[in-house]
Parts: structure tokens; C-alpha cells; sequence
């Protein structure tokens, strides 16, 4: 890997670290683009698409061509191919497995003018927190591609796992500005303490079996008695 290539990609990681900080709840979004546009750098002739995971909630997030992003919607309808290998298995997965991939991928990445796919795991505390998938254009570059996404997948280690605190700081904040206005309403409609209207949030919360700040949510947009009460959770 070309020393300039691997400085210029840490460089661009770097940046979206930094612009995370400042950004709009949609954060995630823009570590993965920065992800996908630092893997074009060294790899021009590949397409990337990155894969996050919050909350359990895999998703696409970023990628630099509408075929990348429709493959990897395709693998996910499939729940088989390179991806989801790559995170299951917490390995690289592509050229060279012994297991085949489903005809129907591999007939859409022939389709679609790839010659190969591979699939590194970014891998955070031992679990697959996403994926950074290349699909070549070209004749892989004997083992070439493969270097720079685990370099990549590694320094995407730092920027994914600094984008998912904020964003679970951001809905905890948010979290607490409505259970505090919910309080607020409880305490001016019945002439209560914040003590007790935060008890009333948590009995209903038990009661109904919703999250709590789902139950404040509803009173906070219930002031007129039009919303739909929460479901169980």
C-alpha cells in the first residue's frame, strides 16, 4: 500500500471524526460516506459500499455508486453474500471462500461489471460493528484490495465507535429534555411535585409495558388528545 494513499485515507478519517461532533443526529451517514470516499482513494477502480450497525440494526449507510448500493440491498433481502459472512464470521469474505454465495448474488455482481467482491468486518469489542465491501471493476490486484481494507477497516475502529456514543448521547439528551417536559405537564395539570410526576411516568410506563420516554413522549404530544397512545415495547 502506497504510504501516501494510507496518510491521505487516515487524514480523511480524521476529518469525519472531527465533523461528527458538529453534525446533525443522521452522524452515521456521514462516518460511512467518509469511509466509503477514503477506500476510493488508494482503489480507484472499485466501488464501496459501508455497512453500520446501531442497535442491533444492520444498514447500508454510504455508498459511492447506485450498483454498490443496490447489491448490497440485494444481499440483504438475500441474507447471504460477502457482507454478511464478512460480519458473522469476523473475517474477510470474498475471492477465494470455499463456501459459494447464493446464484442470485452472484449472477447480479457479473451483471452489474464486477469482477470480484470482498467484505472486511469492522470489528469493535469482538462484534461486527459494520463492513467496508469493495466491488472491483477490474482483475483483483493479487491480495492488494485486501491490505488497504483491513488498514482502512481498522482505522474505521476509532471514527464509527466515536460517531455511535454520540448519537446514543444525542437520544439520551433527547431522551431526558422529554421526560422533563412530561414532568413539567404532569406537575401544572395536577398541582404535583417533580417527584411525584416522575413516579406517575414510571407507574405508567410499568403498567402499560412502553419504554418510559416513549410514555413522556405521548404526553408531551397529547395536549389535545388527539395522539395515539404508545405500544407495548
Amino acid at each position: 500500500m502506497d504510504s501516501k494513499d494510507l496518510i491521505a485515507s487516515s487524514a480523511r478519517l480524521s476529518h469525519e471524526l472531527l465533523a461528527i461532533i458538529h453534525d446533525e443526529p443522521s452522524s452515521l451517514d456521514r462516518i460511512a460516506a467518509g469511509l466509503a470516499h477514503a477506500a476510493v482513494v488508494p482503489l480507484p477502480d472499485h466501488d464501496v459500499a459501508v455497512t453500520l450497525v446501531l442497535d442491533r440494526n444492520r444498514a447500508t449507510r454510504a455508498a459511492t455508486s447506485r450498483p454498490a448500493r443496490e447489491l448490497a440491498a440485494l444481499e440483504g433481502r438475500l441474507g447471504s453474500g460477502p457482507t454478511t459472512r464478512a460480519m458473522s464470521e469476523l473475517r474477510a469474505a470474498g475471492p477465494g471462500d470455499a463456501r459459494p454465495f447464493p446464484d442470485a448474488w452472484t449472477d447480479a455482481v457479473t451483471g452489474a461489471g464486477y469482477r470480484d467482491v470482498l467484505a472486511v468486518p469492522i470489528v469493535i469489542a469482538g462484534a461486527a460493528a459494520g463492513a467496508i465491501t469493495l466491488f472491483a471493476r477490474t482483475e483483483p490486484d493479487g491480495g492488494h484490495e485486501r491490505e488497504i481494507a483491513e488498514v482502512l477497516a481498522h482505522q474505521a475502529v476509532l471514527v464509527v465507535e466515536g460517531g455511535r456514543r454520540l448519537v446514543q448521547l444525542r437520544d439520551a439528551v433527547a431522551s431526558r429534555d422529554v421526560i422533563g417536559q412530561a414532568k413539567g405537564i404532569l406537575m401544572n395539570r395536577y398541582r404535583i411535585d417533580a417527584a411525584t410526576a416522575f413516579s406517575r411516568l414510571v407507574e405508567a410506563s410499568q403498567d402499560m409495558n412502553v419504554k418510559l420516554v416513549d410514555i413522556a413522549r405521548w404526553y408531551v404530544t397529547d395536549q389535545d388528545g388527539s395522539a395515539t397512545s404508545p405500544q407495548p415495547s
